[in-house]
């Protein structure tokens, strides 16, 4: 297991904090409402004592993939449950395509892929952009599964010697609220390097702390 100073582990923390933040400015535009985040669920795990990566239910669990590329390398996972995946199709998508089973047939997932692409994005350019690593998400995939094939899903296409970290918020509106399940793991070695280098400027530290409070205001 890679362990981390409680430095280097708020220092990750935050900059998963600000791209959150960063993603909720751009859900906002894209659904036409203000969208606000409530709380921040973090851990940093092993994943070789992790068998279970989501407490959602249901034959249709929305898994959505980002292959993370670049000088660093690895992949995310964002999973809705169906009944979030539909509310943020109800809350996106303009009346004549809900009412078109056509329509919705060919473009009620895209939605959810354009979110995920959102969020995922926004996480890995905030890393990318401190850290100055070269990474960046491939085009998102999405997979419909029940609880059993997530797991498994995300079993197979993890690195049990990697920086793995997981989150839970809940992004709410008036009209909607959803709190997706949300895996990174990353590979390099040099992204832990990255990050203790980070961690121990004390000026990094303030920065963050500044763009939290701007990002939050």
């Amino acid at each position: 297991m890679i362990n981390l100073s409680n430095a280097e582990l708020f220092a990750a923390k935050e900059i998963i904090n600000i791209g959150l933040l960063k993603a909720a400015d751009s859900l906002s535009f894209f659904m036409k409402e203000k969208l606000h985040l409530n709380g921040l669920d973090y851990s940093f795990n092993n994943t070789k004592e992790l068998s279970d990566f989501t407490t959602k239910t249901g034959a249709n669990i929305h898994l959505l993939i980002t292959e993370v590329v670049g000088n660093v390398t690895g992949i995310c996972f964002l999973i809705f449950s169906e009944e979030e995946a539909d509310q943020l199709r109800k809350t996106a998508l303009p009346p004549e395509i809900l009412n078109s089973p056509e329509m919705m047939a060919e473009m009620g997932d895209g939605i959810l892929l354009e979110v995920d692409n959102i969020i995922s994005a926004s996480i890995i350019t905030q890393f990318s952009n401190l850290l100055q690593e070269k990474m960046h998400g491939d085009v998102p995939q999405l997979q419909k599964l029940d609880a059993e094939g997530v797991n498994k899903f995300i079993a197979d296409n993890i690195s049990p010697d990697s920086f793995f970290t997981n989150f839970k918020t809940s992004f709410s509106t008036e009209k909607v609220n959803f709190s997706p399940d949300f895996f990174m793991c990353l590979v390099d070695p040099s992204f832990i390097d990255s990050i203790r280098q980070f961690a121990a400027d004390n000026n990094n530290i303030e920065m963050l702390r500044a763009k939290i409070a701007e990002t939050s205001a």
